[in-house]
């Protein structure tokens, strides 16, 4: 299967007070998945590049290709909606079949290339049966094998695993994990969900108010978060206001923060302030030498560990979570210090208000 980078060059899009800008590149070979809350433009985007929308400014290239001004049937891309969208009157490899059929392809060569795709999406059995007789996984295979089956050089898959239990999602995410790599494909997927984008991606784009915050590897942004919404937008962190900076020798900085004074070994240029102190919950641990001090008044039991949260005087804005075992588990009211990682905390501008 060809393959192509997607590629949104200058791209401005207005549309009742919405304004998305975007100039980035989603390499092909690889599942991009776009990360965002609910509004933040994944949507638009995924559409634009579909053709379902129009650019007011700029260009969308497949590969080589300015695909701006072509219709989506005239696009290499395949698309795997959220509500699957799939003909109820017609069977399982008649959908399938129906893109390739629409492209001029002729009845009896367009179902050998459905029998291909449901084979690789593993619903064979199915092909004879109408999508209302099907599961809600079952059903998001065949919109899979359906996109597929027009072999395009691009797929988007909106929010494909939505309407699924935990089971199912987890399921689907590995075929598509698998069919990704099977094939080669360039595919982009939007979730809110941040433990599928995490496991599934081989680049994460995370989203706020139409702009793209931060691109990268998954555990880049998760180690390296290089503003203060993605690193606070992805997983549990610990946030302290910093008083003051003061720097020791190259790369190594005393950080005063109301929880304590800190050691911070980060490259690079230092924001000035106001700015804040990132750190991720894995790397921190009880200990008496610890500098980061706090009170206990969450703890959340997870089944392998504890999730705590600890509240800082003076700063109610601050915010102290950490793991630890349960047999360690600290109760609520208790003083803690904490131990960080070296090299694990970042100093990035802005303050949560």
């Amino acid at each position: 299967m060809k393959t192509s980078a997607l590629i949104f060059k200058s791209i401005e899009f207005r549309r009742e007070g919405f304004y998305l800008r975007a100039d980035n590149t989603f390499p092909a070979g690889k599942l991009t998945v776009i990360l965002g809350p609910s509004g933040s433009g994944k949507t638009t985007l995924l559409d634009l590049a579909a053709g379902f929308l129009k650019p007011d400014r700029g260009s969308i290239m497949e590969g080589s290709q300015d695909v701006t001004s072509l219709s989506p049937e005239k696009r290499r891309v395949g698309v795997v909606f959220q509500d699957n969208a799939l003909f109820p009157h017609l069977s399982v490899k008649d959908n399938v079949a129906f893109g390739p059929r629409a492209r001029g392809m002729g009845r009896r060569q367009a179902g050998m290339v459905a029998d291909r795709y449901l084979e690789m999406t593993r619903i064979s059995r199915y092909a004879q049966k109408k999508p209302s007789s099907l599961s809600g996984g079952e059903k998001q295979r065949v919109s899979l094998a359906r996109a597929l089956a027009i072999e395009p050089e691009i797929l988007l898959l909106d929010e494909p695993f939505s309407s699924l239990d935990a089971s199912l999602r987890r399921d689907m995410r590995n075929e598509v994990r698998r069919i990704q790599r099977e094939t080669g494909i360039t595919a982009v997927l939007v979730t809110h969900d941040q433990e599928e984008a995490l496991s599934l991606a081989d680049y994460l784009t995370v989203m706020r108010d139409g702009e793209i915050t931060q691109m990268g590897s998954p555990a880049e942004l998760w180690n390296f978060p290089d503003n203060l919404f993605t690193a606070l937008f992805l997983g549990r962190s610990t946030r302290l206001k910093i008083d003051k900076i003061s720097i020791l020798k190259s790369n190594l900085y005393s950080v005063e923060t109301a929880a304590g004074s800190i050691w911070v070994e980060q490259e690079g240029e230092i924001p000035d302030l106001p700015a804040t102190l990132i750190i991720r919950p894995e790397n921190l641990r009880v200990s008496n030498s610890g500098k980061i001090r706090g009170t206990v008044i969450e703890a959340e039991y997870s089944g392998d560990q504890w999730k705590i949260n600890l509240s800082v005087p003076g700063n109610s804005s601050d915010q102290i979570e950490f793991n630890c075992p349960d047999a360690a588990a600290p109760i609520i009211g208790d003083s803690v210090t904490l131990l960080h990682q070296p090299g694990s905390v970042r100093i990035l501008p802005g303050v949560v208000s």
